[in-house]
């Protein structure tokens, strides 16, 4: 990206971009970039990992759980109790057997975890390598290094056949899904609002976020860039704007209450007929926790009608000890499990909710933390709204947390994971694109949406993908567009690690595909949270989104299904897959060839140029259509000028009729779609 002198947004949004590619959480989303390679690891490095285990009858288990799954079998939602499920595990002989050999290799077994088949090992990197058979490297991805192995790890003991996989604790560890909204005029983080007493929290955004067609005129002076020489440009260019046009400063910000989400889903007329999630309970795993959760949730409902939330409500446990909350990644976690708490309360407000606390993000906590909740069947929808790249990790993550989904799956237990916020993660393909955990076939993947973006047919949900082009000055307009590109949006793709299940048959490709369902992720059209500033100690209100807002929304929609059903559902995506059309809302591309923005830059004495919107955008060659470009104003006067935003562009992943890589099937069409899931309910 071009920087241009004395616009100071281009050089702000450069280090918006060097922030995104180094995967930190300076903004929102990320487009994620392969991390370094840093060679392998030293011999004598000290290594920990968990181990899982395959018992004599693991591979029939695979079967049992389909046929929990298929109407047609007589074990069709018939979930298996824990004696029932402890007979596919490794018995004790096996146990000890497994057990054995892993000593054998040189790897010292702390501890067996509950349920029998993951164990805790401790070693140096030498002898996991031997015992594994691959290399171990150390990466660097921005500025956090991590293990991974260079190749499949395959065991190379004795009784090999016990023995599933393993996953290096010390690994790329799954980050919070959580988006943050950017100020599209500069690049930043738009910060959270504390209000003063007295006066009204909401009053700092709208749901207004969008304008009608306006026309941006810019004159002036260009200097020499890029081999472009000087001279006096004028340029003009129509569209609909993002956000009042007339000022940067004080302007609301685009989000969205409690009430105006449950309308615009369809859920208050759920509410209305009784489906509140009385008698459920959704479970919600997140590293690190919220110091605070218990005060920001009923801050949040009060200020937006919903019931309070008391310590029987709202559960906290810690399965494997407190976390330190010193760590620098612990802010980024917070803020997502504040945003997972209010926004499962908001759509099923008389939820119990239990608040499941890994002491770190390492793959290996995360997922005992699931299957912690799992074997204490401490509830029936389990929301996780976290995830790494397949790029960042390998075959054996993917797999650790596909065993203890299973199990999930088992006892009729929903695993919805959100799929990211970083598009394809940058491979540049939907292939290979997918991310773990939500990669399982045993989990439900939640995609995001951008909501009420003007179409040619009114306000329309479009697929979230956000790009950004840069237009000038007023007094110093630029000779031609200067186009940042991708920003951020939805996670889908197809699984390089994970077969497609069976109910995806008819979809292309080998690998799983996601996402299977969808619901609002965009932070620029996102949804109102409440989190105490640390500073003030005060109530800090502010917008956020991700594919970390989606998946606590549908988890809670889940979770209504499961009372209108009067038994557990189990997994969600199974059902998704043979809807009817009315009961899920497809997202299409957005249809706005009236509304998008377009324009002409022209020298003085020259011809005027004009540029089309997907010219603009920089897609002319890539995704000409299906999207809508909108004017954001840019600064202040006289420095003021104009920004171009694309929304509905999810880097190679495109919204199409019927299922797609951006959103799935679509999005839960309210009240049709809870009565719809029930329908597939045993009785």
């Amino acid at each position: 990206m071009r920087e241009f002198v004395g616009f100071p947004g281009s050089i702000i949004w450069r280090a918006v971009l060097c922030a995104l590619v180094a995967g930190t959480s300076a903004a929102a989303g990320a487009q994620a970039v392969a991390p370094r390679d840093m060679g392998a690891v030293r011999a004598a490095t000290p290594m920990s990992a968990v181990v899982w285990l395959k018992g004599s009858q693991d591979a029939s288990l695979d079967a049992a759980v389909a046929n929990l799954y298929d109407p047609t079998s007589p074990s069709y939602h018939r979930w298996l109790s824990d004696d029932e499920l402890s007979a596919y595990a490794p018995s004790a002989s096996e146990l000890a057997t497994a057990r054995a050999s892993l000593e054998a290799q040189g790897l010292h077994v702390d501890r067996v975890l509950e349920g029998g088949t993951m164990v805790h090992v401790t070693t140096t990197a030498a002898t996991l390598q031997s015992a594994f058979g691959t290399t171990i490297h150390q990466f660097k991805s921005g500025t956090k290094t991590f293990f991974k192995a260079a190749s499949t790890a395959k065991y190379q003991g004795a009784n090999a056949q016990l023995v599933g996989g393993v996953s290096a604790i010390g690994g790329a560890g799954p980050r919070p899904f959580v988006a943050r909204q950017i100020d599209l005029a500069s690049g930043l983080v738009v910060p959270a609002v504390v209000p003063q007493a007295g006066t009204d929290p909401l009053a700092s955004f709208t749901s207004q976020c969008f304008g009608p067609t306006f026309t941006a005129t810019m004159s002036g002076f260009a200097p020499v860039v890029g081999g472009i020489g000087s001279g006096e440009v004028d340029s003009t260019f129509t569209g609909p704007t993002y956000l009042d046009p007339t000022k940067t400063i004080g302007r609301a910000s685009c989000g969205y209450t409690a009430h105006q989400l449950l309308q615009h889903y369809g859920i208050a007329e759920a509410h209305a007929a009784g489906w509140t999630g009385k008698g459920q309970t959704i479970v919600i795993v997140d590293a690190y926790g919220a110091p605070t959760i218990a005060a920001d949730v009923n801050t949040f409902s009060r200020t937006m009608g919903l019931p309070a939330m008391t310590s029987k409500s709202l559960q906290v446990v810690y399965p494997d000890g407190q976390p330190s909350l010193s760590d620098p990644d612990a802010a980024d976690w917070a803020l997502e499990t504040t945003l997972d708490v209010e926004w499962a309360h908001a759509f099923a407000p008389d939820a119990k909710i239990v608040l499941v606390v890994a002491p770190s993000n390492d793959n290996a906590e995360l997922a005992y933390g699931v299957e912690y909740a799992v074997q204490h069947r401490l509830g029936s929808v389990i929301s996780n709204s976290w995830g790494l790249a397949e790029a960042d990790a390998d075959a054996s993550t993917a797999a650790l947390f596909d065993h203890v989904f299973k199990h999930a799956a088992a006892r009729g237990v929903a695993v919805n994971v959100a799929t990211g916020d970083s598009g394809d993660n940058g491979v540049g393909s939907p292939v290979g694109a997918a991310s773990i955990p939500a990669d399982s076939p045993y989990a439900t993947g939640v995609g995001g949406t951008s909501i009420n973006v003007p179409s040619d047919n009114g306000p329309v949900e479009a697929a979230w993908g956000i790009s950004l082009t840069q237009l000038g000055q007023r007094i110093r307009p630029f000779h031609q567009p200067d186009i940042v590109g991708f920003l951020q949006g939805s996670g889908g793709g197809e699984s390089a690690f994970l077969a497609k299940p069976r109910w995806q048959r008819k979809l292309p490709g080998t690998g799983r595909q996601l996402p299977d369902v969808s619901a609002l992720g965009d932070p620029q059209t996102g949804a109102i949270v409440v989190q105490t500033d640390p500073a003030s100690g005060n109530p800090a209100w502010g917008v956020v989104g991700g594919t970390s807002l989606a998946t606590p929304i549908f988890s809670a929609i889940w979770a209504l299904a499961d009372q209108a059903a009067g038994e557990s559902l189990g997994q969600a995506a199974p059902a998704l897959s043979t809807m009817p059309d009315w009961a899920i809302r497809d997202v299409l591309p957005i249809k706005a060839t009236k509304h998008s923005t377009s324009g002409s830059i022209s020298f003085r004495a020259g011809a005027p140029v004009a540029w089309t919107p997907a010219q603009l955008l920089g897609v002319d060659q890539t995704q000409p259509k299906g999207f809508l470009g909108a004017l954001v104003y840019v600064g202040r006067v006289p420095f003021d000028g104009w920004n171009d935003v694309g929304f509905g562009l999810d880097s190679s992943l495109t919204a199409a009729s019927g299922w797609d890589n951006a959103t799935g099937y679509g999005v839960p069409n309210g009240v049709l779609f809870i009565a719809s899931a029930a329908l597939f309910a045993r009785h």
